[in-house]
């Protein structure tokens, strides 16, 4: 599989793109700003020769979570009117910019972020921690499906039952999981400890990696677009502008 346009940049230039649009989207409240990073970020991804299939694949249970939780919110906000509605919308699309802007971190290799981290001065344990962690959630999504089709080839139904007995029935999906997770952490401590972790405080690495001149361009167009983007709808607020016209 050939490699993206996205996973050859720097990982800090990647981070700048996540980093940006997760704060971002927490400081406003305007539906129209909020779909237009979305929008940015879609097209972020297309020019980074993103996999639309693969990244929608990967978010489809998020998207359907964040979509429940819409309509939930907007239910238990009826009372509310419009506002409630767009309080939904709101959060809604917040949800979706932080799921879509993660998608630039799930491209490249795992161990380039561990290195950017430490070459950001994070103290070697923390970056050990969070790759870990990022190593790790594919392969625990790809038990609980084993797991989950286990559980019905025996002959478990999850949808015509009632509440207690579904809840059951995740609890015997949950509980592997969690025994197999604890084992791999144990056995993870241990294959650590036999190869000297943390037995001297300094480490070397077989090599580097180092900002280019496409990943300082990358993050300064991504940064100036998110401004341009913040102060035409904060400053002209675009939607006067549009219905006065």
């Amino acid at each position: 599989m050939s490699e993206s346009r996205l996973s050859r940049l720097d990982p800090r230039t990647k981070f700048v793109f996540a980093v940006s649009v997760s704060g971002l989207c927490f400081f406003t409240e305007d539906i129209l700003l909020l779909a237009a990073l979305l929008l940015a970020v879609v097209v972020l991804l297309a020019i980074g020769g993103v996999n639309a299939g693969a990244a929608l694949r990967r978010c489809r249970p998020l998207v359907i979570i964040i979509a429940s939780l819409f309509v939930i919110q907007s239910l238990f906000s009826a009372g509310r009117g419009m506002d409630g509605v767009l309080l939904a919308a709101a959060l809604s699309l917040r949800l979706l910019l932080i799921t879509a802007s993660a998608q630039a971190l799930l491209e490249g290799e795992i161990r380039d972020y561990m290195l950017a981290l430490v070459q950001m001065k994070v103290p070697y344990e923390i970056a050990f921690m969070v790759t870990t962690g990022l190593h790790f959630l594919p392969v625990l999504r790809d038990e609980a499906m084993n797991v989950y089709w286990c559980v019905q080839l025996r002959g478990r139904a999850f949808r015509k039952v009632s509440l207690p007995a579904k809840i059951r029935a995740y609890m015997s999906i949950c509980l592997p999981i969690l025994v197999n997770t604890l084992r791999r952490a144990e056995e993870m401590s241990v294959a650590m400890e036999l190869r000297g972790l943390r037995a001297k405080p300094g480490r070397t690495y077989m090599r580097r990696v180092k900002m280019r001149a496409v990943d300082f361009a990358a993050a300064v167009l991504w940064l100036a677009a998110v401004a341009g983007i913040y102060y035409c709808f904060d400053v002209f607020d675009v939607f006067d502008v549009f219905v006065k016209f």
